[in-house]
């Protein structure tokens, strides 16, 4: 049986820090079916919405750590957390930002705090 399709709205604090603009949050609508991650709701938008959004990922299988983010006011690994209400996504706040969800990390270890 097919699932019905919902809607979510992902609000993303976006960022150019090589402007010097002021970060800002920027709302998308994006529809869900099934489980759906936080990483494949950021690749609908990339792909269907606004192609500037950045973000990284690698592995999609939550063991190099590389998409760790910060979801609704937790560190999670958006690859394996899983999208059912709105949400919003921040990058790992003790992180410099290069853009927008994408930020330098250092070492290879779990994520700390928000």
């Amino acid at each position: 049986m097919r699932e019905t399709v919902k809607s979510v709205n992902v609000k993303v604090l976006r960022s150019k820090p090589w402007i010097e603009e002021k970060s800002t949050f920027v709302t998308y609508q994006v529809p869900i079916e099934g489980k759906t991650s936080v990483l494949n709701v950021l690749t609908y938008i990339t792909e269907n919405v606004d192609p500037t959004l950045g973000f990284y990922c690698s592995c999609r299988i939550g063991k190099c750590l590389g998409c760790s983010m910060v979801v609704n006011g937790e560190v999670k690994l958006a690859c394996t957390t899983l999208v059912e209400t709105d949400i919003t996504v921040e990058p790992l706040r003790k992180s410099k930002v290069i853009k927008d969800l994408v930020v330098v990390k250092k070492g290879k270890s779990r994520p700390q705090s928000a």
